[in-house]
């Protein structure tokens, strides 16, 4: 494997995030999303989400890691944590690897590294969660080996206009995440 290096996001980082966040859905959500979303309507709302949430200072509860080439280049992986999200916590919001780069280790490296952020701050001892498509078993066995327990099977209307069962996975607090990611690295994101 080539060298990555992990770093927070800036805000010149939008246009890069948003690219990769499309490629991914594109390719992780090909069977599950509607062929019409995901064509340029995935695009343009991935830019205007990443544009918005990088378009001023960054929010202190906003946490974006992203994993890139050591030499330089694109966003291979990234990962964002929104603090105090909600009655659940803290919201892993997105992780996304690029499909070229997947089973080397980037989706756990960049989720660690955004919970390892979050352990420090008002946000320290706060669970974080994540819903997932109860149709991505790829997500769902990273979910479960990184110790997550499922706690809801929510159901929710996406922005293809259906609506899609989910899986609400739960950690107790970032630290307890962190050292669960560091213990199981033979399972990939």
């Amino acid at each position: 494997m080539s060298e990555v290096r992990l770093r927070e996001a800036r805000a010149e980082d939008w246009p890069a995030i948003a690219t990769l966040q499309t490629a991914t859905w594109r390719f992780a959500y090909r069977d599950i999303l509607s062929a019409a979303y995901l064509g340029e309507p995935v695009a343009a709302d991935r830019r205007i989400l990443w544009r918005s949430r990088f378009s001023g200072p960054i929010p202190p509860e906003q946490v974006t890691v992203l994993a890139e080439p050591a030499e330089g280049g694109a966003p291979l992986a990234f990962a964002c944590i929104l603090g105090g999200y909600d009655r659940w916590g803290s919201l892993v919001d997105n992780l996304h690897v690029h499909p070229d780069a997947l089973r080397r280790g980037l989706g756990r490296s960049v989720l660690r590294g955004a919970a390892a952020l979050m352990t420090d701050g008002p946000f320290a001892t706060m669970p974080l969660h994540l819903t997932v498509y109860e149709q991505n078993p790829r997500a769902i066995a990273a979910y479960e080996a990184y110790g997550g327990r499922v706690v809801e099977h929510p159901t929710k209307l996406q922005p293809d206009g259906r609506t899609y069962q989910l899986r609400r996975y739960l950690w107790d607090d970032p630290a307890a995440l962190v050292a669960r990611l560091d213990a199981s690295r033979s399972v990939e994101a």
